[in-house]
């Protein structure tokens, strides 16, 4: 358990340090070359930046990348039991699977899931479990 929660903080970090560059925001022009559109409604980013646009609304999307030679996928998977489905995967190892309350739904949560101590820990234990 204790080296999950290490991976997934570790995950966290490696994405953050990305997280100032990315895609375009929702509803950007459809030529847009950053953004596409899966036939079920998916959101597919090229990178975190663009993830956290959606995280907000727990608009479904994804985005995948190389962290260490090993992909890295982080999925929002939209609203399930009224909780904002999110997961993180390394390779074929699950990192984070979380499920976050809609209140929770904040930059400062995000913030936090990217690295930055922002004092959300309790909401991201409670919804990683």
């Amino acid at each position: 358990m204790k080296k999950e929660i290490t991976l997934c903080l570790i995950a966290f970090i490696l994405i953050g340090s990305i997280f100032i560059s990315g895609c375009g925001a929702p509803g950007s022009p459809p030529g847009d070359s950053n953004i596409q559109k899966t036939t079920d409604g998916k959101i597919i980013c090229d990178g975190p930046p663009c993830l956290g646009q959606y995280f907000p609304s727990c608009t479904p999307a994804e985005t995948t990348m190389s962290s260490g030679g090993q992909l890295m996928t982080a999925t929002i998977y939209g609203f399930e039991n009224e909780k904002c489905h999110y997961t993180m995967v390394f390779g074929n190892v699950t990192a984070a699977n979380c499920y976050f309350q809609k209140e929770d739904l904040t930059s400062k949560v995000l913030n936090q899931m990217f690295g930055n101590k922002e004092g959300q820990d309790a909401i991201i234990a409670e919804a990683c479990k």
